[in-house]
């Protein structure tokens, strides 16, 4: 990994999801000249693929103007689909992949494209969970934003729904391991599969070893609770988690197979 130089914007991605689809986040962190910002948000609807790319893209699109950018992620559904130029394949194929298949998620995609074009971006992947400070980071604004309340609908996922073309996945082929604004603390999986590759439904991210109450958070050693959400089933959910785990004193939530449930 090159140093990173005092003329770079560095940013940190992570987006998050609770069922896969379900409500989910996003969040970014976006350092420059010694200050960090914080931005976040959340769709009630939407994928853990989607909100990687929308943190990206939210980041990227509050830069003032061209920049030298520094993005990590720990989503390689969202690195290597810039780096090995999927994205700009499927993008002069009119969004269409073998077969004639339509593009998961080209609304975003197409949208980050713009959004880097304007800016040299040097795409950065990091494993996730493991203790990388600014991804926990980013990883933690992202899962309280997906528990907001009265979220906005996102409306490429839902239209996505009505018209069908979201009902075989989007893109959502997180693989196993990996894992609206709302301004915080300050202003304003291995291998993404190729094109030709059929996309199928990723299991959402969940704790490694956190599994019941009272066990110690992994990231501040608090106990965890158990929480029943309120949120009612979506349109096109196809599962729900009837409770999670939640730290108390930092507000990490944990998934647990166990309180997963079929629609």
């Amino acid at each position: 990994m090159t140093p990173i130089t005092t003329s770079e914007i560095h940013i940190y991605t992570d987006g998050a999801s609770l069922g896969n689809p379900g409500p989910g986040g996003w969040a970014a962190l976006v350092r420059s000249g010694g200050r960090t910002r914080e931005l976040s948000g959340g769709f009630r609807l939407t994928t853990n693929n989607r909100m990687e790319l929308y943190a990206a893209i939210a980041a990227l699109e509050s830069l003032d103007g061209p920049a030298n950018v520094r993005l990590t992620s720990d989503s390689r559904y969202l690195v290597e689909g810039i780096t090995r130029g999927w994205a700009e394949q499927w993008r002069a194929k009119g969004w269409r992949q073998t077969r004639n298949r339509p593009t998961p998620n080209a609304d975003l995609w197409a949208r980050l494209l713009t959004a880097a074009a304007r800016h040299t971006v040097h795409w950065e992947w990091v494993r996730g969970h493991a203790g990388h400070r600014e991804n926990e980071r980013a990883d933690q604004l992202a899962q309280r934003a997906a528990v907001r309340k009265d979220l906005p609908a996102d409306s490429g996922y839902e239209t996505s729904l009505e018209s069908g073309a979201g009902r075989t996945g989007d893109a959502s082929t997180s693989p196993p391991g990996q894992p609206g604004l709302f301004a915080a603390g300050g202003s304003a999986q291995e291998g993404l599969l190729p094109p030709e590759t059929p996309e199928t439904p990723a299991a959402p991210r969940k704790a490694r070893d956190i599994t019941r109450t009272g066990q110690p958070c992994r990231k501040c050693g608090t106990p965890v609770v158990r929480q029943t959400p309120s949120r009612k089933i979506k349109p096109g959910q196809t599962y729900y988690y009837a409770w999670y785990l939640i730290c108390p004193n930092c507000k990490t939530m944990y998934l647990v197979d166990e309180a997963r449930r079929a629609v």
